[in-house]
């Protein structure tokens, strides 16, 4: 009688909203034993309730990112690496607090979570799947903390990458353009609870351009999650994976900015996002007189 093959299993960060979810999910419905990762003990029960087995983690925390590599045992198929953070505004203007976030979760985060989860994943030949942003590669104006953050996370997945090249656990990363999620309200959110640094007047200098920025935004659609999460589905099963997925039409574009001039490719950027020329000229407030957002 042949013996039954163990269901594969996977790590899901971020697994309580966005591409997490939806992945965490997906894996459910094609068999895996899908552990979510989930930060409110509230979250806990409608992940019982999708057939998921939650499992607490702050990635601020080691010990917390510790457990939670215990709970999962020795073992392991597939590390989605999903949660994230999105801090998005001016540089000059986005609060140093707002930087340290960004990076402790979105970057020193992961790597805890690597560490932590490599021994199971060696012991299965495993996967590891890193979700990225295209605006690492081309980072727009006002994306700054985000695209830093996710600069930081590629670097760090390519040199991973190498590393566990002879080891038997392969290394993807997914790069998806604007999805529809949360993370943009969350992103407003955050911004709007730690406020900006700076004057009011040199809040001034970026006003129109955030405003025509802001327009530009309303008037778009963001793509669906299901090509990010065929992507990490694809990372995680295909017999020789690829190294990176862009995935979405706006994703794709954007990637392929990177080959132009540096000037050439501002400028495409700034003219996508309504920005026109002469605007952050046009909203430096005359000298000696006081400036109102």
């Amino acid at each position: 009688m042949a013996e039954l093959t163990p269901p594969r299993t996977a790590f899901v960060t971020g697994a309580t909203g966005g591409v997490g979810s939806a992945v965490a999910r997906r894996l459910h419905a094609d068999g895996w034993i899908v552990y979510a990762a989930h930060r409110r003990p509230a979250d806990a029960q409608a992940l019982r309730a999708a057939g998921l087995t939650p499992v607490p983690l702050d990635l601020t925390d080691e010990e917390s990112v510790l457990a939670a590599a215990e709970a999962v045992g020795p073992r392991l198929d597939g590390l989605v690496n999903s949660a994230a953070i999105m801090g998005q505004g001016p540089v000059e203007l986005t609060p140093a607090e707002a930087w340290r976030r960004q990076f402790e979760i979105n970057v020193i985060g992961q790597a805890a979570v690597i560490r932590a989860f490599l021994p199971a994943l060696r012991t299965a030949a495993g996967r590891i799947v890193n979700i990225g942003a295209v605006s690492a590669r081309v980072p727009p104006p006002f994306f700054g903390p985000i695209a830093a953050s996710k600069a930081a996370f590629s670097a760090l997945t390519g040199s991973l990458r190498a590393e566990l090249h002879h080891q038997g656990v392969k290394v993807s990363l997914v790069e998806p353009g604007a999805m529809d999620t949360a993370i943009f309200a969350t992103a407003d959110k955050a911004s709007a609870e730690l406020g900006w640094a700076g004057s009011e007047e040199v809040r001034h200098h970026y006003a129109a351009a955030l405003d025509a920025v802001r327009a530009t935004a309303a008037r778009q659609t963001p793509g669906p999650v299901d090509p990010a999460v065929h992507a990490v589905v694809r990372a995680l099963t295909a017999r020789r994976p690829a190294t990176l997925h862009t995935t979405g039409r706006d994703g794709r574009a954007l990637a392929l900015l990177r080959f132009l001039p540096d000037g050439l490719r501002d400028r495409l950027v700034l003219r996508a996002l309504g920005i026109r020329p002469g605007v952050f000229a046009e909203a430096v407030p005359p000298v000696g007189r006081a400036s109102a957002l």
